[in-house]
């Protein structure tokens, strides 16, 4: 009897390497689009406060903050190491 070897389920290394990559990417586009959810949760009120002239001193400042939080989280794929190694930006409180 001849062992019949269905070569197209072979999985090879190359191919775990590229799904582990995929599923390192899809982890972090996750944890990119909730941490920016919350971002853009804070922001909106504080640049309402801004925009009808409004805002405090401490409401401009925190605004600031939260709008370069934004910015380091949508260059989280300039890192060195991306998508297996991210080094993720603190919020602001």
């Amino acid at each position: 009897m001849l062992n019949n070897i269905d070569w197209s389920k072979l999985v090879t290394k190359a191919m775990k390497v590229e799904t582990e990559a995929a599923r390192a990417l899809a982890a972090v586009v996750t944890e990119t689009d909730k941490r920016r959810a919350i971002a853009d949760k804070a922001i909106a009120p504080l640049q309402d406060a801004i925009e009808i002239g409004d805002a405090s001193t401490e409401e401009k400042a925190s605004l600031l903050l939260w709008r370069k939080y934004r910015v380091a989280l949508n260059r989280i794929n300039l890192q060195n190491g991306f998508p297996g190694a991210v080094e993720w930006p603190v919020a602001p409180e």
